[in-house]
């Protein structure tokens, strides 16, 4: 589904991605794990456009995704969450969820504020699809509260229902365990879990929480400096040298002088 090959990107002197190479299977959940400053985000940023890469390689379904605009990425299927929560938060849970059709083919804007029969409609519709999400992630009962002041843990889910609704293909995790407490995150894997099942979509995950990744991943991908160390299934990857060395701190082989991807 995803293929990345020879990701390389350059910000001035420093080179945050070495030729990484990864790919996401069709109904797959691929870990991508690593120290702080292995480059994991840099290559969601590229994927989503956000990033232009030095040289290398995306291509999403056998399309180019370096030849698609930043703003249409969703449209093709990427949907991502963020590190940062990224919500509205004067919006409702329910306003923030319907947020994520935005990308999808919708009437155009002027029938629904002028009032006509087809925009009334379509925002039927989507409200009908935003309760059903917020019904699979428990978030029903807090449709019509602000975002702003809500519990951290309610604002990740909020996120994931904003990204489910839409309708991704490949669904881009960044981190969505941090800041949660641990039986948040054993809720969290069994709900990504479900949710792949029931949306049919794959995921590429960014997590620093071992247990979580190599639970619910069915390929991991360990980054170092930018660079791919390991790759392979959960307990291939769990023993590798070269990932026990860089969560140790003595990895070999690494230029002394090599700096850290200054965004994660």
């Amino acid at each position: 589904m995803l293929d990345i090959r020879e990701l390389t990107l350059r910000f001035g002197g420093v080179t945050a991605l070495d030729r990484v190479s990864l790919s996401v299977r069709d109904d797959a959940i691929c870990g991508l794990i690593g120290p702080n400053g292995a480059g994991k985000t840099s290559v969601f940023n590229c994927i989503t456009r956000i990033y232009q890469p030095s040289a290398g390689a995306i291509e999403f379904n056998g399309t180019d995704l370096l030849s698609v605009r930043g703003h249409r990425i969703v449209a093709n299927g990427v949907a991502r969450t963020f590190q940062n929560l990224a919500l509205f938060g004067s919006l409702t849970v329910l306003e923030n969820t319907l947020v994520g059709a935005h990308s999808r083919n919708t009437p155009r804007l002027a029938p629904t504020l002028l009032g006509w029969p087809a925009g009334h409609a379509a925002r039927r519709r989507l409200e009908t699809e935003a309760w059903e999400v917020l019904g699979q992630l428990d978030l029903a009962d807090v449709a019509f509260r602000p975002a702003h002041g809500l519990p951290f843990g309610t604002l990740k889910r909020v996120e994931l229902a904003r990204a489910l609704m839409s309708q991704p293909k490949l669904l881009l995790l960044d981190e969505p365990a941090g800041g949660l407490t641990h039986a948040e995150v054993h809720d969290l894997g069994s709900l990504i879990v479900r949710l792949k099942a029931e949306f049919g979509f794959s995921a590429l995950l960014v997590e620093h929480h071992m247990g979580l990744v190599m639970g619910i991943s069915d390929h991991v991908v360990a980054m170092d400096f930018g660079r791919t160390v390991a790759a392979g299934t959960p307990r291939e990857v769990a023993h590798s040298p070269a990932v026990i060395a860089s969560y140790l701190g003595q990895a070999k082989g690494r230029p002394a002088d090599q700096p850290k991807d200054p965004v994660g």
